[in-house]
């Protein structure tokens, strides 16, 4: 009973699961086809027909003959009976459109951190064009203050130059009146009296010139406290500016070791994997100068030998023929003794 019932629950749904999803796929293909086929669309019609007929008697054949099999089991006869909506499901979870979930791109390695570090450069170098032109314009306040109090000191020196210079000409000219009594010295009092009063008038002159320089150092001094001011709020600026980069340059530090820290092993068996085949490729290299070295040596000492056989050849060749030529002046000096012997 339970083998039969198995064997109609699987013809049951083979024939279910088959009949819809042959149906829509003609159908699908047909309409697809009928844009391009115009010429095939009466037989395209007909078989689409003839299938869905054939998968409707299937359906309803293994239907009924379910409903007689299990008719004791009315839970099995409801299964059966709502079993045939499963298809026409899978069959419109199969035709619905897939989204696929797009890829979110990952932020790339310290970033963050990258970023920070440029915007803290950025604040480092906008804050060094203050300092430089707050140097510039204290130098120059500098400068002005200097020259304000040499002229200050300078007007100074004047006056009191001036000023001893009309005592000493007050000196000489009461003097001089003093002595008009005794002596006719009415020239000489004029002129004391206009040196007096020409020192008078320059004096006068020195003393505006003295009050000018001393207004116009009070003047640099205070321009040259707010230059200094600005110099020092400047350079504090970029102090901070500094600062701040320095620690986002420490914080990049940072995670940038720990990104390495990550790599590091496998980037250290690259590292020892490389320096093992190099050293490996720099053996077999010596080896073969070695071996490269030794033949040529080889060669060498043979050409030597050689060349030591042929001079050694030589030096006998020419020995011999020293030796023969010896014994034939010899022996042509004794033949001309004995020629010479018998002329007598």
């Amino acid at each position: 009973m339970r083998h039969s019932t198995l064997a109609l629950l699987a013809l049951l749904s083979s024939a279910s699961a088959f009949a819809p999803a042959k149906i829509s796929t003609t159908h699908r293909s047909q309409s697809s086809l009928h844009a391009v086929k115009n010429d095939n669309n009466n037989n395209q019609f007909g078989n689409q027909i003839e299938d869905a007929k054939n998968a409707f008697l299937g359906t309803v054949t293994a239907a009924t003959i379910l409903m007689g099999t299990l008719a004791p089991l009315p839970d099995a006869a409801n299964a059966a009976t709502a079993a045939p909506a499963a298809p026409a499901a899978a069959t419109a979870t199969k035709t619905a459109p897939s989204k696929k979930a797009e890829p979110v791109a990952a932020p790339a390695p310290l970033a963050a951190e990258k970023a920070t570090v440029a915007s803290a450069k950025a604040a480092f170098t906008a804050s060094q064009k203050p300092i430089t032109d707050a140097k510039s314009a204290y130098s120059t306040a500098s400068t002005t203050s200097n020259s304000a109090k040499k002229g200050v000191e300078s007007a100074v020196k004047k006056a009191a130059d001036l000023k001893k210079s009309l005592i000493s000409a007050n000196d000489k000219l009461s003097q001089a009146k003093r002595k008009q009594y005794k002596s006719n010295n009415e020239n000489l009092i004029n002129v004391l009296s206009k040196t007096v009063e020409s020192t008078r008038v320059q004096l006068a002159e020195a003393e505006k010139t003295v009050s000018f320089a001393k207004s116009a150092e009070v003047k640099a001094s205070k321009d040259l406290a707010v230059k200094k001011s600005a110099l020092e709020s400047a350079e504090k600026t970029g102090a901070n500016a500094k600062k701040a980069l320095a620690s986002a340059e420490d914080k990049l530090s940072v995670a940038t070791k720990k990104l390495q820290a990550a790599n590091a092993k496998a980037a250290k068996q690259a590292q020892e994997a490389k320096k093992k085949a190099a050293e490996k490729a720099k053996k077999e290299k010596q080896k073969a100068e070695k071996a490269a070295k030794e033949l040529k040596k080889k060669e060498q000492k043979a050409k030597k030998q050689e060349q030591k056989a042929k001079k050694d050849a030589q030096k006998k060749a020419d020995k011999a023929a020293k030796e023969l030529k010896k014994k034939e002046q010899k022996a042509k000096k004794v033949a001309q003794e004995k020629a010479d012997k018998a002329a007598k």
